[in-house]
Formats: structure tokens, C-alpha cells, sequence
């Protein structure tokens, strides 16, 4: 099975641009195509690297509060009848370079799911800064109770079939990084398959600390501060697919009732 890539890609440091060069050999032997959708603000020596690759590039005004537009974005743009992986191109990055087995396995699990969703092993996520591990298990946890999945959902990695990326371009309607749970959700909702992958060589950093031994973040208050408003996200998206199964159990019920009076 062949696996294009569709990717973000916000670097205003720079940081990113070195990768890119020495990596550029492993990533077209892993994806057939690449598409990157940078933003605007990403530093011009970042966007120079991705057209020596010989990414298709694509740009978007940056915004956090519309990640998950410029995600959605990317797989469409990088739809050609072929699955397509979805990943912040930094974790990307460091994914291929510490894990390329891993990756190759991940592209390979579960061949038949419309969605499948990569996440953290149990041994990766220990080793995840302090207000990842907090705030996102609460997520996880939630998630947990509505679908019965126990799986590690906020770093943002999905493959998906061709069916699975065009239900997401006519259905998605969550612009936030919060589409973490709303393309399974809704992929549930539509009865496409799901599968689910974990992985021992993913781990966070900003792209500020790119290439950083350590995250440095857990002593900044405003870094615990926005990894709540993310959760916050998150459960505002769920919460929005359990009012919809609450109004139309509300509804059979009402019209079960008509049938026998």
C-alpha cells in the first residue's frame, strides 16, 4: 500500500531547516509524494528546503485557531487515490529520523482501516513533559468512555483512505487542533473502519526547541495555560458528537412512541 504524505509545517525559527536537507533522502524513499502546507510565517530558508525535496507546497496565513483547517487542508490537497498520512511535519522529522522502522510499520498496520490513528506507546508517553501527560490523559480518558478506544489521540498522526479523506473535506467542521478527535468521531459516525497504532519513537517538542535534548516548558505557567485551553478544545469537539447521539436517541424514542399509541 502506498502512503502519500499531507502535512503542516509552521517554523518562524527556522529550526527546522537543516532537518529537512539531511532527511530528505529517507523521506522520498518513504512517501511517494509529499505535500507541505506552510505558513507564512515560516522562515524562507525553511520553505526552500521543502521545494528541494520536492514537496508540493502549499501556504496558509497562520492562525493557531485554525490548525485544523491548514491539517484538513494538506490531505486533500495531498489526495490522489492513495492513502494519505497526515503528521505535523516536525514530528514528522523527528519520527523518521529516530524510528524509521517504526514508521514503516505504522504505514503498514491494519491495511484495510479508513482511519487509522497513531499515538504513543505507554513507555513513550512516560517520557512526555509533565503538562502533556496531565492534561492529555484527560482527553484519552473521555474518549475512552464514549467509544470503548483506549488510545493516545493529541499527536495529531492519522492515515487515511481515500474514502476517510473525503468524508473529512464534506463533514469536518472543527477548525481547532481539536479535529485529534473529531475525524475518528466522525469517522465512527459514518461506519468507516478504524484501526490504531502505537509507537515507541514519538515524543514532543515545540518547534522553538527543535532538535532539543529536553522540553523545557514545564516551568512557564503560560505553557500549562495553553495545553488546558487544548484540552479545553478537545472536550468541547466531543461534547458536541454526544449532544448530536443524545438528540437523536431523544428522537427515535419520540417517534417509537408515535408508532405505538
Amino acid at each position: 500500500m502506498e502512503v502519500v504524505l499531507g502535512a503542516t509545517l509552521h517554523d518562524p525559527v527556522g529550526r527546522t531547516a537543516e532537518a529537512i536537507q539531511r532527511l530528505a533522502r529517507d523521506l522520498k524513499a518513504v512517501f511517494p509524494a509529499i505535500v507541505l502546507n506552510i505558513s507564512d510565517l515560516t522562515r524562507p530558508e525553511v520553505v526552500d528546503a521543502a521545494a528541494a525535496l520536492g514537496a508540493t507546497i502549499t501556504r496558509h496565513v497562520s492562525n493557531e485557531a485554525h490548525i485544523g483547517r491548514f491539517r484538513r487542508d494538506a490531505i486533500v490537497q495531498a489526495a490522489d487515490g492513495r492513502h494519505v498520512l497526515y503528521a505535523d511535519f516536525d514530528h514528522l522529522l523527528r519520527w523518521i529520523e529516530f524510528g524509521r522502522e517504526d514508521l514503516l510499520r505504522a504505514l503498514e498496520t491494519d491495511p484495510d482501516a479508513d482511519v487509522l490513528v497513531v499515538g504513543r506507546s505507554e513507555h513513550a508517553l512516560a517520557q512526555e513533559p509533565r503538562r502533556l501527560r496531565e492534561t492529555e490523559r484527560l482527553v484519552n480518558h473521555a474518549y475512552q468512555l464514549m467509544t470503548g478506544e483506549r488510545w493516545d489521540l493529541m499527536f495529531a498522526i492519522r492515515r487515511l483512505s481515500p474514502a476517510a479523506v473525503r468524508m473529512i473535506a464534506a463533514e469536518s467542521r472543527i477548525d481547532t487542533l481539536a479535529n485529534d478527535v473529531e475525524w475518528p468521531l466522525l469517522a465512527r459516525r459514518a461506519g468507516l473502519t478504524l484501526g490504531y497504532a502505537e509507537s515507541d519513537a514519538l515524543y514532543y517538542r515545540t518547534v522553538q526547541e527543535f532538535g532539543a535534548d529536553e522540553d523545557s516548558g514545564d516551568g512557564d505557567p503560560l505553557e500549562w495555560i495553553r495545553r488546558l485551553e487544548f484540552a479545553a478544545l478537545h472536550a468541547g469537539a466531543m461534547r458536541e458528537f454526544l449532544d448530536r447521539e443524545a438528540e437523536n436517541t431523544r428522537q427515535d424514542n419520540k417517534e417509537t412512541s408515535l408508532l405505538f399509541r
